[in-house]
């Protein structure tokens, strides 16, 4: 047992200087910190963000990597719901830092984002943050019941206020517009696209008591057989939300491209979900069960992997298995959800 618990300590210790040396190795040779940017106290005045203000190297590297390689790690998971409007697409900020994105169908058939992040690694920037659907909270069950968003639907804000379990962090009531801070607009941006949150602004409202999960939430390991899949296209019936990824080699990431605009998220792994729509209510809203099992397509390694995914009730997560039923092996990094009506609109080439 203890050279068990050696090895391991000295596998981590190679793995952590690795890592030391990728970050060194990745900052640009004319970065200076002058350049970098602090977002607003509570009660501060809305700040001005360079456009060209790339990502930080290190939350690249880590969204490649699980926290600790073949171990699962404690996290304390919040939920953030952003904006992928294309009018918000290129002010988009924070998507590399998270630990899973879930990108869900909304009205008008466009797409928004549920980002998972750990407590302690909330980017600094995050947003733009939007409103809140039910299915959103259904589809995060269990891994957190914290979400920050800006408004919702009448079902979502009902499940929220209903559920001692939940805990809503509503933008629209801490903006800087309103004597809060805890969310802030930034100048340059229109409405309703400039409204975000960041780890320092929002720390004191977090809960203190978050319950810790085990991360990832789901199999990692070797690549399963597969059918090539170097490209992939997701069909959203408009060059403006049609969705594009390319496998990259050198880091085993996939670049995500939607209406032209290049994310700055390069997930290790893109899972594909067929999820029907069951109908549309008032404005469009869509009416989207969570519950149930239907067909999956992992891509990871380059390569598709056909299975099912299923979710037994509210208060349990996804499982995923290939089509012989064994459980499906994840690439460690990044992982983003694609809930989608048909695995028809997805076409890939390899």
């Amino acid at each position: 047992m203890r050279l068990i618990e050696r090895t391991l300590q000295l596998v981590i210790l190679i793995l952590t200087i690795i890592v030391g040396l990728l970050i060194i190795g990745s900052i640009p040779d004319d970065l200076s910190f002058k350049e970098q940017k602090k977002i607003p106290k509570p009660k501060s005045q809305p700040i001005v963000i360079e456009e060209s203000l790339p990502p930080s190297s290190f939350s690249q590297i880590i969204s490649r990597l699980s926290l600790v390689p073949f171990l699962k790690s404690d996290v304390l998971p919040v939920a953030i719901v952003i904006e992928n409007h294309e009018g918000a697409r290129p002010h988009q900020r924070g998507l590399e830092d998270a630990l899973m994105i879930q990108e869900h169908m909304v009205e008008g058939f466009i797409s928004r984002f549920v980002a998972i992040y750990n407590n302690k690694n909330i980017p600094e920037i995050v947003g733009p943050v939007r409103s809140l659907r039910p299915y959103f909270i259904d589809a995060i069950a269990p891994l957190t019941g914290i979400f920050l968003h800006a408004g919702g639907s009448p079902e979502a804000l009902d499940k929220v206020a209903s559920d001692s379990d939940l805990y809503s962090i509503n933008g629209l009531y801490h903006d800087d517009k309103n004597n809060g801070g805890e969310y802030f607009r930034i100048n340059g941006i229109p409405a309703p696209h400039d409204l975000f949150t960041g780890i320092k602004s929002i720390t004191p409202l977090l809960p203190e008591d978050i319950d810790e999960v085990k991360w990832p939430p789901y199999k990692t390991g070797n690549v399963q057989s597969g059918s090539g899949a170097k490209a992939i296209k997701v069909n959203f019936f408009n060059p403006l939300h049609n969705v594009s990824y390319a496998y990259q080699w050198g880091t085993k990431t996939y670049k995500r491209t939607n209406g032209g605009v290049i994310s700055s998220a390069e997930p290790s792994n893109v899972l594909i979900l067929e999820m029907p729509i069951k109908g549309a209510g008032e404005f469009g809203r869509l009416d989207i069960d969570m519950v149930g099992r239907g067909k999956i397509q992992l891509f990871r390694s380059g390569k598709m992997i056909e299975g099912l995914w299923h979710k037994e009730a509210l208060g349990s997560f996804f499982t995923f298995e290939d089509l012989n039923g064994e459980e499906l092996n994840f690439a460690r990094g990044q992982v983003w959800m694609m809930f989608v009506p048909s695995l028809g609109r997805v076409s890939f080439e390899g």
